[in-house]
C-alpha cells in the first residue's frame, strides 16, 4: 500500500461571462443593490458590469425582473422560481427526524433518474465563494471492484484502530461490510471539505423523499484516504479530497419511530 503523497491538478472550471442586454434592462437597480461583490454600476442606459473580483455568484441573473443579465459557459439556462413550491416545514422536519443510518438493503435496484436528483440536490447546495467545488463518483458495475479493494485496506488498519476505539476489535469485517450489498454508492469529493460535507446532507435529503435509505460510509471514505490505489481509481486529485461515502439503496426494514437526541445546547444575545 502506496501512501506517498502525490501533488495532481484539479481539471479548472468553465469559463463564465456576465452579459447584460441594454435593450433589456429598465434601470431598476435591483441587481446593483442585490450584488455581494459590487462588481455592477449604472450606466446611462442600463445597469453595466466591471468585472473586477466578482464570484460568479448569479444573484444578478436571479433578481432581475426584465431577464436581461446572463451568465454564459452553463450547460443549462436557469429555471424560473415557482413561489407556490415551498416545502412544508412540518414535513421536512418529521424527514430530518426519521432518517435513520441505513445497513440493510434489498435487492431492488435504484434507477438513474433517481441517482440523477440525488445528484442534482448535491450540485445546487451552496458553496463557499461560489467555488463549486464539489464532484460525484457513482459505483455501479464496479461496485464490488471497489470494496474489495477497500475492504483489504480496513482489514489491515483494523489492529491500529482497536487501540483508540475499542468495539472496531470485534467487528466482523465481511465481504459485503462497507457496501451492505446497496446498489448504488456516490463518493462526494472536494477541495473544501465543508462544501462537500453541505452537499452530502441535500443528497441524503432528497434520497429520504424519494422513498431511499443511506448509510455514510466513514470506512470506505477511511480507506480511500489510505490508498492511492483508490485515488487513483476515483481520480482523486490535490487539493481535492475525498469527503464522504453515501451507500444508497431500497431500506430492508422499516423504522417505525425517531431516535431521541439530546437537548440542543443554545446560547441566546
Amino acid at each position: 500500500m502506496n501512501r506517498q503523497n502525490k501533488k495532481r491538478s484539479v481539471k479548472k472550471m468553465p469559463e463564465h461571462n456576465i452579459s447584460i442586454a441594454p435593450s433589456l434592462c429598465n434601470r431598476c437597480g435591483m441587481c446593483i443593490s442585490d450584488c455581494p461583490d459590487g462588481v455592477l454600476y449604472m450606466a446611462e442606459n442600463s445597469a453595466e458590469y466591471n468585472g473586477q473580483f466578482c464570484v460568479k455568484c448569479g444573484h444578478c441573473v436571479a433578481i432581475c425582473p426584465q431577464n436581461a443579465v446572463a451568465i454564459s459557459g452553463y450547460d443549462d439556462p436557469p429555471e424560473a422560481i415557482n413561489p407556490e413550491s415551498k416545502s412544508d416545514p412540518d414535513t421536512l422536519l418529521a424527514t430530518i427526524k426519521s432518517r435513520r443510518s441505513m445497513r440493510q438493503f434489498t435487492e431492488k435496484d435504484v434507477p438513474p433518474e433517481a441517482v440523477a436528483k440525488i445528484i442534482e440536490a448535491g450540485r445546487y447546495t451552496p458553496t463557499g465563494g461560489n467555488r463549486q467545488d464539489v464532484s460525484y463518483v457513482v459505483l455501479r458495475e464496479k461496485k464490488d471492484e471497489y470494496e474489495k479493494i477497500a475492504l483489504d485496506v480496513v482489514r489491515s488498519l483494523q489492529p491500529k484502530l482497536a487501540q483508540t476505539i475499542p468495539y472496531i476489535k470485534n467487528l466482523v469485517i465481511g465481504d459485503r461490510f462497507l457496501f451492505k450489498s446497496a446498489p448504488v454508492v456516490i463518493v462526494i469529493k472536494s477541495v473544501d471539505a465543508l462544501n462537500g460535507a453541505l452537499a452530502a446532507s441535500m443528497m441524503e435529503l432528497m434520497a429520504q423523499t424519494l422513498g431511499l435509505g443511506v448509510l455514510y460510509s466513514g470506512f470506505f471514505t477511511m480507506a480511500i484516504r489510505e490508498s492511492d490505489e483508490l485515488k487513483q481509481m476515483l481520480s482523486i486529485s490535490a487539493p481535492e479530497q475525498v469527503v464522504t461515502t453515501l451507500v444508497i439503496g431500497h431500506p430492508a426494514v422499516k423504522y417505525i419511530r425517531t431516535a431521541q437526541r439530546e437537548t440542543a445546547k443554545v446560547t441566546y444575545r
